[in-house]
C-alpha cells in the first residue's frame, strides 16, 4: 500500500470532515477512497452511459409525429 501526504487548506479539511461524518466513514483514508470511487462511478462512467442512453432514445423518437409543445402542455 502507498502513502499520500500533502498539505491542504483548512477549508478542505473541514469539507473532508463533513463528508466523513455525513457518510459514516471511519477515517480520512476511507473518506478519500470514497471520493475517488464516487468520482469514477458517477462522474466518468455515468456521464458516458447517460449520453449513450439519450442518443439511443433520440433515435427512437419520430419527430414528424410529435405534437407541438403547446399541445403537450395544454393539460397542465
Amino acid at each position: 500500500m502507498s502513502n499520500l501526504a500533502f498539505k491542504v487548506d483548512d477549508k478542505i479539511v473541514q469539507e473532508l470532515n463533513l463528508i466523513q461524518s455525513e457518510e459514516g466513514l471511519g477515517n480520512r483514508t476511507s473518506t478519500i477512497t470514497f471520493l475517488v470511487k464516487y468520482y469514477f462511478l458517477t462522474k466518468k462512467r455515468s456521464l458516458e452511459e447517460s449520453i449513450d442512453a439519450l442518443e439511443m432514445a433520440l433515435r427512437k423518437v419520430d419527430f414528424r409525429n410529435l405534437p407541438s409543445a403547446k399541445e403537450q402542455l395544454k393539460d397542465i
